[in-house]
């Protein structure tokens, strides 16, 4: 099944069967009723990074404390998916908000299994295998208004495998190694939107400032900085302006994976990850979305990214564009599926599905 026609597969089941994918329970409490609401769909992906694949996702939103009228839901999602490149990835998260908001806990366990050919210049793609397990909690406290502080630990396991010489020279290139890394991190943000999944107004920003200690890194003791920020503005009704500026900066001794790249988690799309990679990046890109009907809308976005090492020049800055659909899955929670597909330099392209936004 080519890329096209998985993408048109996923979008007529979704629309065909979306009475089975979403149901609301009400559960009886002795002073209110505590509404809690499960999301099934389909999973499918069709990535530059993980090739096509099929899976399923599942989300279910509940309130810990029926009394509680200030917090958002919160959420646990499950999802396990596998692809035509012999990739795979599962993971079961956790977001919860407690006590009127006032705490905010995000645990998470992710693992999988990455077949790369990344075109890197030479006479051949770069083939290679990442298999990967990893573990994360983070809890923040509200200080005051939308400001909240605290911290995130977390453990990854790396194991990497080259399926030709080329590979074997990408290796070499960033010293990729196996490595099982423990860090943890102080986190402070900023949140005043609407909503979680969807927001129609406001900010949410984060700094996110890591260290590994020698003693908790195969790779040594090395740190991480990342801040980003994202603000939407509503231009008119059913139309809104998302905006997002990201950055991250590591040292030369930081393993391969925590290196910036683009295309990675909704960074530039358009882009293979591990194609372009750096010691420090900083990005833009803007998107507009607009909903037709009820479950219908689209996107239209763009940006551009600086990539460097020690220092930068114009040949390390990137651009993308591209376009999308959206599926409206549930109306209480504001669940999206999503289809986009965007375009890059040097012939790059790629298509990006998933039920939640790029940033």
């Amino acid at each position: 099944m080519n890329k096209f026609k998985c993408l048109i597969w996923g979008a007529t089941s979704l629309m065909t069967a979306m009475p089975l994918f979403a149901q609301n329970t009400e559960r009886e409490t002795g002073k209110a009723n505590e509404e809690s609401s499960f999301v099934v769909a389909p999973a499918i992906s069709s990535s530059p990074g993980f090739g096509n694949g099929l899976g399923a996702v599942g989300l279910y939103f509940f309130k810990p404390n029926a009394d509680d009228e200030v917090s958002p839901p919160s959420t646990i999602t499950a999802v396990g998916m596998y692809s035509d490149t012999d990739s795979y990835f599962a993971g079961a998260f956790g977001k919860f908000h407690l006590k009127e908001d006032q705490w905010r806990l995000t645990v998470g366990v992710p693992s999988g299994r990455i077949n790369s050919s990344l075109d890197v210049g030479g006479p051949q793609n770069a083939r290679f295998e990442n298999n990967f397990y990893a573990v994360f909690l983070e809890a923040q406290r509200k200080i005051s208004g939308p400001w909240y502080s605290g911290f995130r630990v977390m453990s990854i396991d790396q194991s990497y495998t080259a399926k030709n010489e080329a590979g074997n020279q990408y290796f070499a290139l960033y010293d990729i190694q196996d490595t099982r890394n423990g860090k943890f991190a102080g986190v402070i943000s900023y949140d005043s939107r609407d909503d979680q999944r969807y927001p129609e107004s406001g900010t949410y920003g984060e700094g996110v400032l890591s260290y590994a200690p020698d003693n908790w890194s195969d790779s040594g003791e090395y740190y991480v900085a990342e801040a980003s920020a994202a603000s939407f503005f509503q231009i008119i009704n059913d139309q809104i302006l998302a905006v997002q500026l990201k950055g991250k900066t590591v040292p030369d001794e930081a393993p391969y994976f925590e290196r910036p790249t683009l295309g990675s988690r909704g960074d530039l799309r358009g882009y293979t990850p591990g194609e372009y990679v750096g010691d420090h990046s900083l990005l833009l890109q803007l998107e507009y979305r607009m909903r037709f009907t009820k479950r219908l809308g689209a996107v239209v976005f763009g940006g551009g990214a600086g990539l460097w090492d020690d220092s930068f020049t114009s040949d390390d800055l990137y651009w993308n564009y591209g376009t999308g659909i959206r599926i409206r899955m549930q109306e209480q929670n504001r669940v999206n599926f999503r289809i986009d597909y965007a375009i890059g330099e040097n012939d790059q392209d790629g298509w990006y599905v998933s039920v939640s936004e790029a940033f």
